[in-house]
């Protein structure tokens, strides 16, 4: 008998696994899916119930503003048309002479003619900066 008892006791502390264990967190997991399962379910259900907001009806005028064509400038064919069209005027203003203003005598000089000029003369003397304004002493003195 004694030698049977022993080896049962070396089966048991030979085993790896504790099968009830086991066993039991598989219940466990199994309970929670289905309940989680559940009250998602519910929930989507509760949430399904509720009356959408598109299926309302609109007000008369605001039907009719949204059937009325949307105002200029809609989407274009070609967009980089009216963009081509600026760049080149913007060019020609670059690289012609032309008035600013005719009365204050200002006038514009093509951009590279500018730059070859600046080149020679150099920039102008910058203005010097007036000085900072000296800040009260403030309230109550100082400690």
């Amino acid at each position: 008998m004694e030698s049977t008892e022993q080896g049962d006791d070396a089966v048991r502390s030979s085993r790896d696994v504790d099968t009830r264990g086991v066993l039991l967190t598989g219940f466990w997991l199994a309970i929670g899916t289905i309940a989680s399962a559940a009250f998602i379910g519910g929930l989507l259900w509760f949430l399904g119930r509720s009356p959408n907001r598109a299926d309302k009806k609109l007000p008369p005028l605001v039907v009719a503003n949204l059937q009325r064509t949307p105002p200029e400038p809609r989407l274009e064919a070609n967009p980089l048309v009216p963009r081509a069209r600026i760049r080149a005027e913007e060019d020609w203003i670059l690289q012609n002479y032309g008035w600013v203003d005719e009365k204050a005598g200002m006038a514009r000089i093509p951009i590279d003619r500018a730059m070859d000029l600046l080149a020679q003369r150099g920039l102008p003397p910058a203005k010097p900066m007036a000085a900072a304004p000296t800040l009260p002493p403030p309230p109550g003195g100082t400690r």
